[in-house]
């Protein structure tokens, strides 16, 4: 039996097994590849995953889709995935795409938090809608060319679309929301923070509010603080805004384009903190937010939400 056919019989066994690890077929396939070991035996690579994704009647593109994600944590780690690694497949394939169109400061947090396994697959998309209106309303495919002039070329190219793609009227409101609510889940602007998870898909908990983040001061510390994100992204939006307390946050922010600032400040009441947008995407504090007086039964309760949402519970 030839070195091929062997790795062909364990690709079937693993295709056959409940609990197969998406790692263990990638590093398969990946020794193919790279060995060409597929020359002798059929016309090209692509050719030998479509038999080998017939003799396992699974779809070709499950064996695409962990290739991609080998491929994908080689180049962030600089070696091969190992048969205990605790991130998914499509995970990694997120984190790709948010490491792609985010700014800096998110994907270090993003791509650190999902190679250690603690960003959940509903986070990872739950970011990634927020970054999407960055690849212009599509997915970038390919990974970012190794030669650096030419690097540098396609960020600016995705540059010049995000900017393209804001300025269009039917855009704008939204690209704006969506570089606050960025913005907010960064955390950048609240220093001193060692553990904070970001909710922002809030429509069907809180339709007011536009993100939630959940802080910890201190690893230690047994206390979380929640703080809440409303957005206001042009001024009839700010003098039609009222706030609606959501029970259980400790603190309530308004973000605002920097063009909109000093009104929200006029806007606000003297408890809510305000953020403001500036040119480069990044969060400057326009006004601290004070904590609110917060019941057990409404922190229960928010919590409680907060939970089913990010294990996508009924």
């Amino acid at each position: 039996m030839s070195e091929l056919q062997t790795i062909e019989e364990e690709l079937l066994v693993f295709a056959r097994s409940e609990r197969r690890r998406w790692q263990d077929v990638a590093l398969l396939l990946v020794r193919v590849e790279s060995e060409r070991l597929w020359v002798t035996h059929t016309v090209s690579f692509t050719a030998w995953i479509q038999s080998v994704a017939r003799r396992s009647d699974l779809q070709e593109s499950v064996f695409w889709r962990v290739l991609k994600a080998a491929r994908i944590y080689r180049d962030l780690t600089g070696h091969d995935p190992q048969p205990d690694l605790a991130v998914s497949a499509e995970s990694l394939e997120l984190a790709d795409k948010i490491r792609r169109h985010a700014p800096r400061a998110v994907t270090h947090r993003v791509i650190e938090q999902t190679l250690e396994g603690e960003l959940s697959r509903a986070e990872l998309r739950e970011v990634w809608a927020t970054y999407r209106p960055a690849a212009g309303g599509a997915t970038a495919r390919g990974r970012l060319p190794d030669d650096p002039d030419k690097r540098e070329e396609t960020l600016q190219a995705r540059s010049a679309t995000w900017e393209a793609q804001k300025r269009k009227p039917e855009n704008r409101a939204q690209v704006r929301r969506a570089e606050l609510i960025a913005g907010f889940r960064s955390a950048s602007w609240l220093p001193g923070c060692e553990q904070v998870r970001a909710e922002s898909r809030m429509d069907e908990l809180y339709p007011e509010l536009s993100a939630v983040l959940s802080v910890r001061r201190k690893v230690s510390a047994e206390r979380v603080e929640v703080h809440g994100l409303w957005t206001c992204v042009a001024e009839s939006d700010l003098a039609d805004f009222v706030f609606t307390g959501v029970p259980g946050l400790d603190y309530q922010w308004l973000g605002v384009p920097f063009d909109l600032s000093a009104k929200a400040l006029q806007k606000t009441p003297r408890m809510a903190g305000v953020l403001a947008l500036t040119r480069d995407r990044g969060m400057t504090l326009e006004r601290e937010a004070l904590r609110r007086p917060v019941s057990a039964e409404g922190r229960i309760a928010l919590l409680t939400a907060l939970l089913q949402r990010a294990y996508q519970w009924p």
